[in-house]
Protein backbone atom coordinates (compact mmCIF):
# COMPACT_ATOMS: atom_id res chain seq x y z
CA UNK A 1 0.00 0.00 0.00
CA UNK A 2 1.22 3.26 -0.77
CA UNK A 3 1.36 6.92 0.96
CA UNK A 4 -1.35 8.12 -0.96
CA UNK A 5 -3.72 4.76 -0.81
CA UNK A 6 -2.83 4.73 3.36
CA UNK A 7 -3.63 8.59 3.82
CA UNK A 8 -6.72 7.84 1.23
CA UNK A 9 -8.09 5.04 3.78
CA UNK A 10 -7.59 7.17 6.59
CA UNK A 11 -9.80 10.25 5.17
CA UNK A 12 -12.43 7.59 4.44
CA UNK A 13 -16.40 7.77 5.09
CA UNK A 14 -15.79 4.89 7.30
CA UNK A 15 -12.49 6.29 9.34
CA UNK A 16 -14.37 10.37 9.42
CA UNK A 17 -17.59 8.53 10.92
CA UNK A 18 -15.74 6.35 13.34
CA UNK A 19 -13.45 8.97 14.45
CA UNK A 20 -16.33 11.54 15.42
CA UNK A 21 -18.62 8.96 16.73
CA UNK A 22 -15.82 8.03 19.02
CA UNK A 23 -15.48 11.24 19.72
CA UNK A 24 -18.72 12.09 20.70
CA UNK A 25 -20.12 8.96 22.68
CA UNK A 26 -17.27 6.69 24.01
CA UNK A 27 -15.26 9.30 26.14
CA UNK A 28 -16.44 7.95 29.08
CA UNK A 29 -13.13 7.30 30.46
CA UNK A 30 -11.92 10.40 30.04
CA UNK A 31 -10.35 12.81 32.92
CA UNK A 32 -13.85 15.37 32.05
CA UNK A 33 -15.68 13.50 32.04
CA UNK A 34 -16.30 12.38 35.32
CA UNK A 35 -16.85 16.16 36.17
CA UNK A 36 -20.01 17.93 36.94
CA UNK A 37 -21.44 19.16 33.98
CA UNK A 38 -21.93 22.63 35.33
CA UNK A 39 -18.72 22.89 36.41
CA UNK A 40 -17.65 22.04 33.02
CA UNK A 41 -19.72 25.00 31.05
CA UNK A 42 -19.08 27.50 33.87
CA UNK A 43 -14.65 26.26 33.10
CA UNK A 44 -15.99 26.89 29.54
CA UNK A 45 -17.54 30.15 29.61
CA UNK A 46 -14.56 31.69 31.72
CA UNK A 47 -12.03 30.43 29.29
CA UNK A 48 -13.92 32.19 26.87
CA UNK A 49 -12.52 35.27 27.94
CA UNK A 50 -9.68 34.58 29.91
CA UNK A 51 -7.59 34.34 26.20
CA UNK A 52 -8.52 38.14 25.76
CA UNK A 53 -7.31 39.49 28.79
CA UNK A 54 -3.80 38.62 27.89
CA UNK A 55 -1.46 40.12 24.68
CA UNK A 56 1.77 38.47 25.90
CA UNK A 57 2.83 35.35 23.26
CA UNK A 58 4.32 33.55 25.77
CA UNK A 59 1.23 34.00 28.69
CA UNK A 60 -1.29 32.78 25.33
CA UNK A 61 1.61 29.66 24.55
CA UNK A 62 1.38 28.79 28.37
CA UNK A 63 -3.13 28.88 28.08
CA UNK A 64 -2.71 27.09 24.80
CA UNK A 65 -0.55 24.33 26.29
CA UNK A 66 -2.66 23.95 29.16
CA UNK A 67 -5.63 23.32 27.08
CA UNK A 68 -4.27 21.25 24.72
CA UNK A 69 -3.06 18.84 27.84
CA UNK A 70 -7.08 18.44 28.59
CA UNK A 71 -7.84 18.03 24.78
CA UNK A 72 -5.35 15.36 24.79
CA UNK A 73 -7.16 14.01 28.34
CA UNK A 74 -10.44 14.14 26.59
CA UNK A 75 -9.57 11.91 23.74
CA UNK A 76 -10.63 14.61 21.06
CA UNK A 77 -11.02 13.36 17.42
CA UNK A 78 -7.96 13.59 15.65
CA UNK A 79 -10.22 14.32 12.25
CA UNK A 80 -11.14 17.63 14.28
CA UNK A 81 -7.97 18.75 15.37
CA UNK A 82 -6.30 18.28 12.18
CA UNK A 83 -9.12 20.33 10.38
CA UNK A 84 -8.82 23.48 12.87
CA UNK A 85 -5.02 23.22 12.65
CA UNK A 86 -5.03 23.81 8.89
CA UNK A 87 -7.86 26.32 9.31
CA UNK A 88 -5.27 27.95 11.33
CA UNK A 89 -2.21 27.63 9.19
CA UNK A 90 -4.42 28.50 6.25
CA UNK A 91 -5.88 31.45 7.66
CA UNK A 92 -1.76 32.64 8.26
CA UNK A 93 -0.91 31.65 5.12
CA UNK A 94 -3.70 33.71 3.05
CA UNK A 95 -2.74 37.02 5.23
CA UNK A 96 0.98 36.54 4.53
CA UNK A 97 0.01 36.21 1.07
CA UNK A 98 -2.55 39.28 0.70
CA UNK A 99 0.42 41.66 3.06
CA UNK A 100 3.25 40.41 0.60
CA UNK A 101 1.67 43.00 -2.30
CA UNK A 102 0.85 45.36 0.22
CA UNK A 103 3.52 45.07 3.09
CA UNK A 104 5.57 43.15 4.81
CA UNK A 105 4.26 39.63 5.05
CA UNK A 106 6.65 38.69 7.85
CA UNK A 107 5.52 41.74 10.71
CA UNK A 108 1.97 41.39 9.41
CA UNK A 109 1.71 37.35 10.35
CA UNK A 110 3.94 37.89 13.38
CA UNK A 111 0.80 40.83 14.58
CA UNK A 112 -1.40 38.71 13.80
CA UNK A 113 0.17 35.41 16.05
CA UNK A 114 -1.74 36.87 19.49
CA UNK A 115 -5.30 36.97 17.65
CA UNK A 116 -4.85 33.50 16.23
CA UNK A 117 -3.53 31.81 19.49
CA UNK A 118 -6.55 34.02 21.44
CA UNK A 119 -8.77 32.27 18.65
CA UNK A 120 -7.06 28.32 18.87
CA UNK A 121 -7.07 28.60 22.83
CA UNK A 122 -11.40 29.14 22.55
CA UNK A 123 -10.78 26.27 19.57
CA UNK A 124 -9.24 23.72 21.57
CA UNK A 125 -11.15 24.04 24.84
CA UNK A 126 -14.18 23.85 22.56
CA UNK A 127 -13.18 20.46 21.79
CA UNK A 128 -12.10 20.07 24.89
CA UNK A 129 -15.46 20.43 26.81
CA UNK A 130 -17.97 18.89 24.82
CA UNK A 131 -15.71 15.63 23.34
CA UNK A 132 -16.16 15.38 27.12
CA UNK A 133 -19.95 15.50 27.27
CA UNK A 134 -22.55 13.45 26.13
CA UNK A 135 -25.82 14.49 24.70
CA UNK A 136 -27.28 13.24 27.89
CA UNK A 137 -24.47 15.00 30.26
CA UNK A 138 -24.66 18.14 27.93
CA UNK A 139 -28.35 18.57 27.80
CA UNK A 140 -28.75 18.43 31.87
CA UNK A 141 -26.59 20.24 32.32
CA UNK A 142 -28.22 23.13 29.99
CA UNK A 143 -30.75 22.10 31.70
CA UNK A 144 -29.99 23.22 35.68
CA UNK A 145 -28.70 26.38 33.63
CA UNK A 146 -32.08 27.22 33.59
CA UNK A 147 -32.17 26.52 29.48
CA UNK A 148 -35.48 25.34 28.06
CA UNK A 149 -35.94 21.90 28.08
CA UNK A 150 -36.81 22.77 23.92
CA UNK A 151 -33.39 23.68 23.53
CA UNK A 152 -32.06 20.60 25.28
CA UNK A 153 -34.28 18.56 23.97
CA UNK A 154 -32.81 19.45 20.30
CA UNK A 155 -29.05 19.13 21.56
CA UNK A 156 -30.21 15.71 22.72
CA UNK A 157 -32.12 14.86 19.52
CA UNK A 158 -29.48 15.97 17.29
CA UNK A 159 -26.76 13.83 18.87
CA UNK A 160 -29.01 10.15 18.70
CA UNK A 161 -29.95 11.63 14.75
CA UNK A 162 -25.88 11.36 14.13
CA UNK A 163 -25.33 7.43 13.62
CA UNK A 164 -28.44 7.61 11.71
CA UNK A 165 -27.12 10.55 9.31
CA UNK A 166 -23.72 9.21 8.77
CA UNK A 167 -25.11 5.74 8.13
CA UNK A 168 -27.96 6.71 5.64
CA UNK A 169 -25.49 8.91 3.79
CA UNK A 170 -22.89 6.77 3.53
CA UNK A 171 -25.46 4.27 1.78
CA UNK A 172 -26.70 6.99 -0.27
CA UNK A 173 -23.39 7.21 -1.65
CA UNK A 174 -22.79 3.59 -2.12
CA UNK A 175 -26.34 3.03 -3.88
CA UNK A 176 -24.86 6.02 -6.13
CA UNK A 177 -21.57 4.32 -6.87
CA UNK A 178 -23.44 0.80 -7.60
CA UNK A 179 -25.65 2.95 -10.07
CA UNK A 180 -22.93 4.75 -11.91
CA UNK A 181 -20.27 4.08 -13.80
CA UNK A 182 -16.35 5.46 -12.30
CA UNK A 183 -13.92 7.39 -14.85
CA UNK A 184 -12.10 5.11 -16.76
CA UNK A 185 -8.91 7.01 -15.93
CA UNK A 186 -8.21 8.20 -12.75
CA UNK A 187 -6.06 11.07 -13.95
CA UNK A 188 -3.16 13.10 -12.61
CA UNK A 189 -3.00 12.61 -8.80
CA UNK A 190 -6.13 10.96 -9.52
CA UNK A 191 -8.11 13.94 -9.95
CA UNK A 192 -10.75 12.28 -11.71
CA UNK A 193 -11.56 9.91 -9.09
CA UNK A 194 -12.23 12.61 -6.45
CA UNK A 195 -14.47 14.64 -8.63
CA UNK A 196 -16.42 11.66 -9.13
CA UNK A 197 -16.56 11.06 -5.62
CA UNK A 198 -17.59 14.68 -5.01
CA UNK A 199 -20.40 14.70 -7.78
CA UNK A 200 -21.54 11.43 -5.90
CA UNK A 201 -21.67 12.92 -2.12
CA UNK A 202 -23.38 16.17 -3.61
CA UNK A 203 -25.76 13.85 -5.14
CA UNK A 204 -26.93 11.75 -1.92
CA UNK A 205 -27.24 15.15 0.49
CA UNK A 206 -30.30 16.53 -1.27
CA UNK A 207 -32.63 12.81 -0.64
CA UNK A 208 -30.64 12.90 2.62
CA UNK A 209 -32.58 16.23 3.84
CA UNK A 210 -35.63 14.41 2.96
CA UNK A 211 -35.36 11.89 4.47
CA UNK A 212 -34.42 13.98 7.60
CA UNK A 213 -37.33 15.79 7.05
CA UNK A 214 -39.92 12.95 7.19
CA UNK A 215 -38.25 11.35 10.06
CA UNK A 216 -38.44 14.96 11.87
CA UNK A 217 -41.83 14.85 11.47
CA UNK A 218 -42.46 11.28 12.50
CA UNK A 219 -40.63 11.90 15.58
CA UNK A 220 -42.43 14.69 16.81
CA UNK A 221 -46.01 13.16 16.53
CA UNK A 222 -44.66 9.78 18.77
CA UNK A 223 -43.20 12.83 21.36
CA UNK A 224 -46.73 14.63 21.26
CA UNK A 225 -48.36 11.40 22.28
CA UNK A 226 -45.84 9.99 25.14
CA UNK A 227 -46.97 14.06 26.56
CA UNK A 228 -43.71 15.81 25.89
CA UNK A 229 -45.51 19.29 25.93
CA UNK A 230 -47.02 18.63 29.22
CA UNK A 231 -43.75 17.47 30.72
CA UNK A 232 -41.90 20.78 29.66
CA UNK A 233 -43.18 22.47 32.59
CA UNK A 234 -43.64 19.67 35.14
CA UNK A 235 -41.24 20.37 38.18
CA UNK A 236 -41.21 17.12 39.18
CA UNK A 237 -40.18 16.11 35.42
CA UNK A 238 -37.15 18.47 35.80
CA UNK A 239 -35.75 17.29 39.35
CA UNK A 240 -36.06 13.38 38.29
CA UNK A 241 -33.32 14.70 35.32
CA UNK A 242 -31.07 16.79 37.43
CA UNK A 243 -31.23 14.32 40.14
CA UNK A 244 -27.23 12.84 39.31
CA UNK A 245 -25.85 16.20 39.42
CA UNK A 246 -23.22 16.83 42.19
CA UNK A 247 -20.22 18.91 42.77
CA UNK A 248 -17.75 17.08 44.37
CA UNK A 249 -14.62 17.87 45.57
CA UNK A 250 -12.94 17.39 42.49
CA UNK A 251 -15.03 19.72 40.41
CA UNK A 252 -13.93 22.04 42.81
CA UNK A 253 -9.90 21.29 42.65
CA UNK A 254 -10.33 21.55 39.04
CA UNK A 255 -11.47 24.86 38.60
CA UNK A 256 -9.30 26.04 41.27
CA UNK A 257 -6.54 24.39 39.18
CA UNK A 258 -7.44 26.10 36.42
CA UNK A 259 -7.47 29.52 37.97
CA UNK A 260 -4.18 28.81 39.85
CA UNK A 261 -2.77 27.84 36.55
CA UNK A 262 -3.71 31.00 34.53
CA UNK A 263 -2.64 33.56 37.63
CA UNK A 264 0.62 31.24 37.80
CA UNK A 265 1.30 32.29 34.09
CA UNK A 266 0.67 36.00 34.12
CA UNK A 267 2.58 36.30 36.85
CA UNK A 268 5.29 34.26 35.75
CA UNK A 269 5.42 34.79 32.28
Amino acid sequence: MTALDGLRDAASIDAIKTDLLRTAYENEGSFLHRLDPRVLLLWYFVFLFVPWLFYDTGVLLGLLAFVSILAVLSRVSLFLVGLMAFSVASTLASYAVVTAVTGDPVAAVRALIPFTLKLTIISVSSLAVFSSMGPKTLAHGLRSLGIPRQFTFLITYGYRMLPVLFEEYHDLVNSYRLRSAPPESPGWLRWRHYAYLLKLSMRAFYPMIFNVAKRSRVTVEAMETRGFSHSLHDEASKELQLANLRIRPLDVVFFGGSVTVVAALALVL
